[in-house]
């Protein structure tokens, strides 16, 4: 049996409780949601009525049959009065404001009104006003009586005019929130949608408007005429102005024409005049160095000349006859002993051929040889004179020049002349054979 309640009973019992506390909670208390506020009144009790305070957002204390509760609007709630205004059944109806201007026409105006319940006032509204949707009634009663006395006003010429519908609505706007400050609302807007007219009153404003479009017309016109004289003018003077600047500039461009082309020939005079300076220059320093050269070319085939004469008498001849000799030894003909004669024995062997003795050349050597010009010598003997001959003499700033210049030769000409080989051409080497040819006339060698 225990077993039976603790398995059973027990939790029923727990389950139970959860949902008599979970049924009280929600049948003792009344939830304010966030766009509302609440009021709270007190049927029972020792304090009877509205409770002076509202109830913000959240879960209150419900006791029901005790005290009842209202919910109002927190938010900015919008009050229509046009063609199609929903009503608060979800229903959609003509609510259109019919208004009687100041010279007796006949108009329909669309309103909108923003408004909001003041905050910590709701209780007052209820108290005041009543519960629920009462104060929406006494609202919509003092919009019908502002607006027929605030646009009633109105004329023909207001009608069309933006500038005076936005002044009348902020009249109407200042003149309700005035009628409803003791009823604790706050107007934050008044808008005017539209105005629709009878068709008499919209041909007569359609009239007057097409009249005030024709006089702004008119009045454009005489401005523009008054304009075109004065732009003929503005025109003439800039044309005058444009010529006086076009006559000022030709004038101008002349004269620095004829500045230019001074200059330009002062600058070709000067030129020429350098040119045939320079050319005379040059042409005198090519005859100097051309002179020069020759100078030192026919130096160097004299110092040929006597190198070669000093070489070919006495000793030289000797051995030139000898070596003449050798050549034209032909071994196939002669016969010659080994015992008497060596011919690997240079010296008998030049003896024998008519170059005489060693010690005979050596004597003569030193006696009639030609002596060679050391490297100081050979410098002075050819190197250009000092004094050119009359009428080459070179330019002081040349002769200056000349002398601070120092000769560069490139690396690859240095190379080249490195690598290169002398050679004889065939016109020097002709010279040298007849040369030989006259040698061997002048010292006939015995075969």
């Amino acid at each position: 049996m225990v077993k039976i309640v603790a398995k059973y009973l027990l939790p029923l019992s727990i389950l139970a409780g959860i949902i008599f506390i979970m049924l009280g909670i929600r049948f003792a208390t009344i939830k304010v949601r966030v766009d509302q506020v609440g009021v709270k009144t007190v049927i029972w009790g020792l304090q009877r009525g509205v409770v002076q305070k509202d109830y913000g957002p959240g879960w209150h204390r419900y006791i029901r049959r005790t005290e009842t509760w209202d919910l109002f609007d927190s938010t900015v709630q919008t009050f229509n009065m046009t063609r199609e205004a929903r009503t608060p059944e979800g229903k959609i109806e003509n609510r259109e404001l019919p208004i009687r201007t100041a010279d007796d026409y006949n108009v329909t105006v669309e309103i909108i009104i923003k408004y909001q319940i003041k905050k910590g006032r709701a209780y007052k509204i209820a108290q005041e006003i009543g519960p629920g949707d009462r104060y929406k009634r006494f609202l919509e009663s003092e919009v019908r009586d502002v607006a027929r006395n605030v646009l009633g006003k109105m004329t023909e010429k207001n009608l069309y005019n933006p500038d005076e519908k936005r002044r009348r609505a902020e009249e109407a706007k200042q003149l309700l929130q005035s009628k409803v400050e003791s009823r604790h609302i706050y107007v934050i807007d008044w808008l005017i949608l539209d105005m629709r007219f009878d068709p008499q009153l919209e041909r007569k404003i359609k009239n007057v408007k097409l009249a005030e479009l024709d006089e702004l017309l008119n009045i454009a016109r005489e401005k523009a005429v008054n304009q075109t004289g004065i732009t003929q003018t503005v025109d003439a003077t800039t044309e005058a102005l444009a010529e006086k600047i076009r006559s000022n500039r030709e004038g101008q461009m002349v004269s620095l024409r004829a500045e230019m082309v001074t200059t330009v020939t002062a600058i070709l005079a000067d030129a020429n005049k350098f040119k045939i300076e320079k050319t005379a220059e040059g042409n005198l320093y090519k005859e100097e160095r051309r002179a020069a050269g020759e100078l030192l070319i026919a130096r160097a085939k004299a110092e040929g000349e006597r190198l070669r004469r000093g070489a070919m008498t006495g000793l030289g001849g000797d051995l030139i006859v000898a070596l003449e000799a050798v050549r034209n030894i032909n071994l196939a003909d002669v016969i010659v002993s080994t015992q008497y004669i060596d011919l690997l024995d240079i010296d008998k062997m030049v003896e024998k051929l008519g170059g005489g003795k060693r010690e005979k050349r050596l004597k003569a050597r030193e006696k009639d040889g030609v002596k060679l010009r050391d490297k100081s010598g050979r410098e002075d003997f050819f190197s250009r004179p000092r004094k050119m001959p009359e009428g080459l003499d070179v330019p002081d700033e040349l002769e200056t020049e000349f002398k601070k210049a120092k000769p560069h030769v490139p690396d690859e000409l240095e190379k080249e002349f490195k690598e290169a080989k002398p050679e004889v051409s065939e016109e020097l080497q002709e010279k040298i054979d007849k040369e030989w040819e006259v040698l061997t006339e002048e010292y006939p060698v015995s075969q």
